[in-house]
Order: structure tokens, then C-alpha cells, then sequence
């Protein structure tokens, strides 16, 4: 009975142990990618050609930075390597690669799971900006 009881808490110890070793490597890596890409978005489309934003515009990276708090509150930092922004392009080039960033950043926020709810609404937060960036799009054509 002894030995029974002594083996059993080991086995808890270990079962512990290795379940916090699990729970610390956790590096959330695609919502680091996802910081960068939402960053990398909200660049693009904070200085407009015309030097004005207009309503979807704000709305859109008011979304973005709520996505990014969101993740955030999960991980810090991001891994800050996306490449350089042609700023040069034109107005409606850079609402498009903004665009195709916001899909990266979803399907990268998509890949992880946490228990925090931050997954879910920061997925709410990109369709939003999404949706603001393609009416922004429009008006433009």
C-alpha cells in the first residue's frame, strides 16, 4: 500500500512537472507572425496619398490595433521581420497588399489555440478590418 501510494505521487510529479514544461514552451509563433503582419497592414494604410484618411480607412486600423492589443495581451513583441514597405507604391496597391496581409494575419491568428478568448476576438477584429480595407478598395475604383 505504501509503495502503491509512493508511486503514485511520483507519477503526479512527473505528470506535472512535464504538463509546465509544455505550457512554458508555448511560444505562440503564428501570433507573432500575425503581430507583424497586422503592423505591417496598418502601415500601409496610415498614410494615404492624399494625406487624408477617410472613414473606412480609420475604422479599419482601429480594428487593427484592437486585434493587435488582443494578441498582444497573449504574447509580447512579435518577430519584427517582415520585410520593408514599399512605400512608393500607389494608394490603392497599398490598401490591396494591406488586404492580403490581413488574411495572413487571420489564418496565422487561426492556427493557435489559447484559452484566453484573445483567438477569437482578435479573428472579430481582423474580419472587421478586412471589411473596412475592401470598402476602402471600392471607393477607390
Amino acid at each position: 500500500m505504501k509503495f502503491t501510494s509512493r508511486l503514485t505521487q511520483i507519477a503526479s510529479a512527473a505528470a506535472l512537472t512535464l504538463a509546465f514544461s509544455v505550457a512554458l514552451k508555448a511560444d505562440y509563433g503564428a501570433y507573432k507572425d500575425a503581430l507583424d503582419q497586422l503592423r505591417a497592414a496598418r502601415a500601409y494604410v496610415e498614410h494615404p496619398d492624399s494625406g487624408v484618411l477617410h472613414d473606412q480607412e480609420k475604422s479599419a486600423i482601429a480594428e487593427m490595433d484592437a486585434a493587435i492589443n488582443e494578441l498582444e495581451s497573449v504574447v509580447k513583441g512579435g518577430r519584427g521581420d517582415h520585410s520593408p514597405l514599399d512605400t512608393h507604391k500607389r494608394w490603392i496597391a497599398r490598401l490591396n497588399e494591406a488586404a492580403k496581409l490581413l488574411n495572413k494575419a487571420h489564418d496565422n491568428v487561426q492556427k493557435e489555440n489559447d484559452s484566453s478568448g484573445a483567438r477569437g476576438r482578435a479573428i472579430q477584429h481582423i474580419g472587421q478590418a478586412s471589411k473596412f480595407i475592401q470598402q476602402a478598395i471600392a471607393l477607390e475604383q
